[in-house]
């Protein structure tokens, strides 16, 4: 049971190194049925990641949900991220995970493995995140993976 709610009307929005001077370029489109998150990621001008976000809305998930995705990588490290907030100065909270070229892998992650950070940097003392406040959804490749990428996406579930 997918307990994500979309807002069909809300469209994914690229984040990229560009907010601090950066060139990485990123998106997210869709391919039968896929959503495809691909770019190119420069180290150029202190640059060094790519990303996009949803807004997302979890109902009625209990503390031991876990969110599960289909993906299909090329082979990079990627993080899924949450964010409780849409503001800015809030940090996300990611998870890591590493594909392996051209194989569908499904991931799952409990809300305790997501870490919290703000530009990039830990929040030791980030409050305790909680399926119910999540309002964004994204995917990031950084750690300094210059060069193209792509990631299909297969399904993204948070189930019970």
């Amino acid at each position: 049971m997918n307990l994500f709610k979309i807002n069909e009307s809300d469209s994914w929005k690229s984040v990229n190194d560009g907010v601090m001077g950066g060139i990485s370029k990123s998106q997210l489109s869709h391919v039968d049925k896929l959503a495809v998150f691909s770019g190119h990621v420069s180290l150029e001008n202190n640059g060094g990641f790519a990303s996009v976000t949803r807004r997302v809305f979890a109902v009625n998930v209990t503390h031991d949900a876990e969110l599960s995705i289909r993906v299909m990588g090329d082979g990079k490290r990627y993080q899924l991220r949450l964010k409780p907030s849409l503001d800015k100065g809030v940090p996300s909270y990611g998870v890591g995970f590493t594909t392996h070229a051209n194989v569908w892998q499904t991931f799952r992650f409990k809300l305790s493995e997501f870490k919290a950070t703000l530009r990039g940097k830990k929040v030791a003392d980030a409050p305790m995140l909680n399926w119910q406040d999540v309002k964004q959804l994204g995917f990031l490749i950084g750690d300094r993976q210059q060069g193209d990428f792509c990631l299909l996406i297969d399904s993204i579930t948070l189930d019970e």
